[in-house]
């Protein structure tokens, strides 16, 4: 992370050249110039100028449009490829494209909030109206990009004073109570950047807990904003924040995280993609709902999560309890059925924890089952019974089951072998 410079509107045109892809520079300039020639202006605001100043890989864009920021987005849509969403109510629209960062375009607004945890009302404003409603001082700057005035810094909030002291900052003491998600988002910047929370704002974060501030806001909201921290690398520690300020058990009682940063990790996390990251942490909060999987149903529930992440939640739970046995001695063919009906996506984010290698034997054979154990399967099936004359009935499923067995265990490792102990199981039940 490099150091903000001293004169940051010397530097500042440059570095957004540097480190915006040139097509997408180029998409800008194009929608800056149609901007400006409807009387318009376009600021680039918000996470592209904070870690462009920091150095940073551009993760999105986001754009304020001091005009009608639809009208400009849907030309570019057609002359870009991008796909286009738009969200009318909030005057705002997203270009996508696989394998580019999201460009977000807003018509800068000013926001009221008609309750605490309220949607917000908005209503046409210029970019100061439109920086004042942002979360966080480091969020609440812009830059122009419309040619007349490229790449003038607008700070009004003292953002770069921030960036440069490492500080994560509210703008407004309501905010938390306008919008609790902000929590969310507060944890998670401070944590992916390795800033603190200033002083003032963590007093305000504990406050809103203490109030039920998150009480306000629909379950939706708060799972979505669970769910983008659990793609995060640093979730772990981002998760122990939450707990440590009351967040994660006034979404849910049962929902915690006892872990250290640092001690739970998964030891591939910088190289995993954002779902496999979501589904290590999601595989462990389950597994700390236990030992009844009941708990994590119920918890899943609560979240509304989906069905897949909810029988992840569940399953992860489940070998949660079942680890210890894993541990003991046991053939192939036991652990095969300790583990052959769990989620193979909970039983691959357990391998990704690093602290589970301490328990090296029940490590190997999770690690055993995925690699090896899962994928066996018999050369010869319920076809071959019944050209030996078997009639079909439960037989079927009793000698198939035990051929399965045979082989998991390595006893019958060829199709000659197959059929020899097939054979021979169906003498047996005459």
């Amino acid at each position: 992370m490099t150091q903000i410079p001293e004169d940051v509107n010397a530097q500042l045109a440059s570095k957004l050249k540097a480190t915006l892809p040139s097509h997408i520079f180029d998409l800008l300039t194009s929608a800056a110039v149609q901007a400006e020639n409807q009387g318009w202006q376009i600021y680039l605001v918000a996470g592209i100028l904070r870690d462009s100043l920091l150095g940073l890989d551009v993760r999105d864009l986001d754009i304020s449009v001091v005009g009608n920021a639809l009208q400009i987005v849907e030309e570019l849509a057609r002359s870009s490829g991008f796909e286009l969403e738009v969200f009318g109510q909030f005057g705002t629209a997203t270009l996508k494209r696989p394998g580019e960062p999201d460009i977000d375009l807003v018509t800068a607004r000013k926001e009221s909030y008609p309750q605490p945890g309220a949607l917000p009302i908005v209503e046409a404003g210029d970019i100061y109206d439109d920086l004042a409603r942002r979360d966080f001082s480091v969020n609440a700057m812009a830059v122009q990009f419309t040619p007349g005035g490229f790449g003038m810094l607008l700070d009004p909030h003292d953002g770069i004073a921030d960036l440069r002291a490492r500080s994560i900052r509210l703008l407004h003491n309501q905010s938390f109570r306008d919008d609790p998600t902000r929590i969310f988002r507060a944890v998670k910047f401070a944590r992916r950047l390795g800033f603190s929370i200033e002083k003032q704002t963590l007093e305000l974060i504990l406050q809103a807990v203490r109030d039920g501030a998150l009480y306000t806001v629909s379950m939706d909201r708060i799972t979505r904003e669970i769910m983008l921290i659990l793609e995060e690398p640093r979730a772990d520690a981002m998760l122990w924040d939450l707990d440590r300020f009351g967040v994660l058990t006034s979404i849910h009682p049962l929902l915690s995280w006892p872990y250290e940063p640092g001690k739970i990790r998964s030891y591939q996390d910088e190289l995993l993609t954002p779902e496999e990251r979501r589904d290590t942490y999601l595989a462990v909060l389950g597994a700390e709902l236990g030992p009844e999987p009941d708990e994590a149903d119920n918890v899943a529930h609560w979240l509304s999560l989906p069905a897949p992440q909810a029988k992840l939640m569940r399953d992860a739970a489940r070998l949660g309890k079942l680890w210890p046995q894993l541990s003991e001695e046991q053939s192939r063919w036991r652990i095969y059925n300790l583990l052959r009906e769990l989620d193979v996506r909970a039983l691959e984010a357990y391998a990704r924890i690093e602290a589970l290698r301490s328990d090296k034997t029940a490590w190997e054979r999770l690690v055993l089952f995925l690699d090896t154990l899962r994928h066996i399967k018999p050369e010869i099936g319920g076809d071959y019974l019944e050209s030996l004359g078997a009639r079909p009935g439960p037989i079927y499923g009793e000698v198939l089951e035990q051929l399965l067995e045979a082989k998991v265990e390595g006893n019958v490792p060829t199709r000659a072998d197959e059929e020899k102990f097939v054979r021979e199981k169906l003498t047996q039940g005459e």
